[in-house]
């Protein structure tokens, strides 16, 4: 009886002895579990979704180190994106603007909440930038000039560096050797830029476009530019549909445009904002020298929306798909 009571009791022992170590594994596999959580949360990049002028406004050691900065990113469809995010303040702007749209896994994970990608491949390195006399001349390692879609490639960074103002044309170089001798320019004569809205997942990008002149406008190229445009958007606006271009007119820096009665569908500031800025960008890719412009609606100059249209607009006050992250 004694020895079946010992028997019993170790029994019991080794029982709760187990059940401590299986709690105690359990522990600690949850533990390590959470630990590889937390670290790859602390491995993807902070971000945040503020307003255009917080960094700015506050007096902190933070603030005074970010920027806003021109980038460039595309969609999906390979659509290009220029855009606007803070970044860290840099003398050389042009770079850095392009080293955020070279891949990393953090990056990345930002970008994938607006729908957008890196452009360039991790492989690819920026060996210097330098600007001068109105061109840009890059060198890139020789694996950029490996890449399957080199001329995309080519593309986007010439559409990025000649949209600053100071630069117009730009140079490749692969390893300090001139990639080729010719200059690349923002399009190709007989040619023109618009900026068409683009919906990425909740955001609207202007995104561009270039469209080849037929003859017959080769001497009118704003008023060809201008019409592409507007067929555009009464495509991509069931309330546009139907939109045409009455008239177009240069005149003392403004551009003067008559649009037909269909414009007046338009609710709320943030379509009619989207079309005006269309109508500016694609403008100003033209004829940088533009400051205003002048909307008529079938002749006559009514309200639309926040818009009093017996006043000339000031297209400064659009600006191109800032997005306001922090990268």
């Amino acid at each position: 009886m004694r020895k079946r009571i010992i028997f019993f009791a170790v029994l019991s022992f080794l029982i709760f002895l187990a059940g401590c170590s299986w709690e105690s594994l359990s522990s600690t596999s949850q533990e390590s579990t959470y630990a590889n959580k937390t670290s790859q949360m602390d491995d993807s990049i902070k971000f945040e979704v503020v307003e255009s002028d917080v960094y700015f406004s506050q007096q902190t050691g933070q603030s005074e180190n970010l920027a806003s900065i021109k980038t460039i990113f595309c969609d999906k469809n390979h659509n290009l994106v220029l855009t606007e995010v803070f970044s860290t303040k840099t003398l050389d702007v042009a770079k850095r603007g392009l080293e955020l749209s070279i891949f990393s896994a953090s990056r990345q994970h930002t970008l994938r909440s607006f729908g957008l990608f890196c452009i360039f491949p991790d492989s690819v390195k920026i060996n210097f930038l330098k600007i001068e006399s109105g061109a840009a001349t890059i060198d890139l390692n020789s694996e950029f000039y490996k890449q399957k879609y080199l001329d995309f490639y080519i593309r986007a960074i010439t559409f990025y560096l000649t949209s600053f103002e100071n630069i117009d044309r730009v140079y490749f170089y692969n390893e300090g050797k001139s990639y080729t001798n010719k200059a690349f320019e923002q399009k190709k004569a007989g040619q023109v830029i618009i900026f068409v809205p683009q919906k990425v997942l909740s955001e609207v990008f202007l995104v561009p476009k270039w469209i080849d002149i037929p003859e017959k406008f080769k001497s009118i190229p704003m008023t060809f530019a201008q019409k592409s445009l507007i067929n555009s958007l009464s495509y991509r606006f069931s309330k546009l549909n139907g939109l045409k271009l009455n008239n177009v007119k240069l005149e003392e820096k403004t551009l003067y445009i008559d649009l037909s009665k269909e414009l007046l569908n338009l609710k709320g500031n943030a379509e009619v904002d989207i079309v005006l800025s269309s109508i500016c960008f694609t403008a100003k890719e033209i004829d940088k020298t533009l400051k205003f412009l002048k909307l008529s609606i079938d002749g006559r100059e009514p309200y639309l929306d926040q818009y009093n249209l017996r006043e000339k607009i000031d297209m400064d006050q659009f600006k191109l798909n800032s997005l306001k992250i922090r990268l």
